[in-house]
């Protein structure tokens, strides 16, 4: 009498089961190793209305603040445009960057948000196309007035005045908006700027991966001050910094540098 123990037993099983699998699909006439299975879905940018997702962002902006927002506006566009894979992006997990990661006043989600943005389309090698559309994400929101987006209906306050940031800390770009305008922090006024200031950062979001779409170099210019602390202080001179961001935020000097 032949012992057949449980293992041999599977094994058995699972043979037969492949078998089965190749016999039948020999039967339909399909081959295995040339088979032609449906590829991944494209993750590929397609040209959006800044305008569509400015308002998008906006409607979205209390459902998990300012790089939830920015990240939604467009991965919500493109899935209603696109579906897949768009419509399965983790959305959720956006809403860590609300209040400059977390509550802590560091970088502002529009940038968090829209620096991941340019990441997913562009993350191929070299990174020079990548930090150049960053770059220039940056000094628009360190040197322009903002907000400037105005809702069809203000949700939480029908008046919100601009004012330039100087920087890309969450805590320092509300804080000279606060300064400006005399709100308090933590006022209905102040919240609607930052809900306004999404929808602006989203649509120059698009701005930049629409121009890049029709093959328009992107430079990624630096302000003269930052590109002046670089000349001495960057990777060719003295090399004891790596900086981007406005210098002044960091270091200020009450007479001439040093």
């Amino acid at each position: 009498m032949i012992q057949i123990n449980r293992r041999k037993a599977f094994s058995s099983l699972g043979l037969i089961g492949g078998t089965a699998l190749l016999t039948g699909c020999s039967e339909t006439g399909m081959n295995i190793a040339t088979a032609e299975f449906p590829s991944e879905p494209s993750w590929s940018y397609r040209r959006l209305d800044p305008a569509d997702v400015a308002e998008r962002t906006y409607r979205i902006y209390p459902e998990g603040g300012c790089m939830y927002g920015v990240v939604g506006g467009v991965i919500g566009t493109l899935a209603n445009k696109v579906g897949e894979p768009f419509r399965s992006f983790p959305i959720d997990m956006m809403r860590f960057g609300d209040g400059g990661v977390g509550g802590c006043g560091s970088l502002c989600g529009v940038i968090n948000g829209g620096s991941a943005l340019i990441g997913m389309f562009h993350s191929e090698k070299p990174k020079e196309k990548r930090e150049a559309m960053i770059a220039e994400l940056v000094v628009w929101y360190e040197t322009t007035p903002l907000p400037q987006y105005e809702p069809e209906k203000p949700a939480w306050a029908d008046d919100t005045p601009s004012s330039v940031s100087g920087s890309v800390l969450c805590h320092l770009s509300t804080g000279r908006w606060c300064e400006t305008t005399g709100c308090e922090a933590f006022s209905m006024e102040k919240k609607e700027r930052c809900r306004r200031l999404a929808a602006d950062g989203a649509g120059k979001i698009v701005e930049l991966l629409n121009r890049d779409l029709d093959g328009e170099r992107i430079l990624g210019k630096l302000t003269p001050q930052v590109q002046s602390c670089i000349d001495c202080h960057g990777k060719e001179d003295m090399g004891n910094a790596m900086v981007k961001m406005n210098c002044g935020t960091c270091h200020q000097f009450d007479g001439e540098h040093p």
